[in-house]
């Protein structure tokens, strides 16, 4: 009786592997000037593990925007690059922080990264104008030519999965800098076209220091 109900168990979990739509293509642009999408982050720190869903507009060479969402879907952070112009905003305290925009990034991922490089992770594109966007990486690449993983220093990634078609990443791995975990890209469109990221949230939140922030964190739980 135990083998056949296992035997049941496994059959169910054959046919729905077998049944699963197969992957749409995601084929980049030859030339990509912005991508946003939406994706799946789970890091695991020394203090812990997280794992948040986030939708993102990345825009070269130096504006991007960063939505982490809460389980109803709502802005719980928001991460906003322009230009050298980097903020962290809490918009359930109405507060805001400005920095470095590594500093800003690497609150996000748990190490500095530019957002060029980060576009190159979610796009699976690290080349503009047949130059590496970033010359400290060392990248890998597979028997299709796609790049496969990568490492600069402590940093390194790795493709689980690529979509079909051009090789956009669908999970990736990475570890470096005292964070590791994995990206999961769930949608993605490249050159729609972004607007500048307007400032006005500065008129409405109040600005607080590196350490507020961090503090008002905290206290979201």
């Amino acid at each position: 009786m135990i083998l056949k109900k296992r035997g049941a168990v496994l059959f169910g979990l054959f046919l729905a592997a077998a049944c699963r739509p197969p992957l749409p293509a995601l084929i980049p642009p030859p030339v990509l000037r912005d991508v946003a999408g939406l994706a799946t982050l789970k890091i695991v720190r020394a203090e812990g593990s997280a794992r948040s869903k986030f939708g993102f507009a990345i825009a070269f060479p130096d504006r991007g925007r960063i939505d982490v969402l809460d389980p109803l879907g709502r802005t719980a952070l928001q991460f906003l690059v322009e230009g050298d112009d980097a903020y962290l905003v809490l918009p359930s305290k109405r507060a805001y922080a400005r920095g470095a925009r590594g500093e800003v990034l690497k609150r996000f991922l748990g190490f500095p990264v530019e957002l060029e490089e980060l576009a190159g992770l979610l796009a699976g594109r690290w080349e503009k104008g047949g130059e590496n966007i970033s010359p400290g990486w060392i990248l890998e690449r597979d028997g299709r030519g796609r790049v496969s993983a990568g490492r600069r220093g402590d940093l390194s990634f790795a493709v689980l999965e690529f979509y079909p078609g051009g090789g956009v990443p669908r999970r990736v791995s990475f570890n470096g800098a005292g964070s590791e975990g994995t990206v999961t890209l769930h949608r993605a469109a490249f050159n729609g076209g972004l607007a500048p990221f307007s400032p006005r949230f500065r008129e409405r939140f109040r600005a607080v220091s590196w350490e507020e922030i961090e503090r008002l964190m905290g206290d979201e739980g």
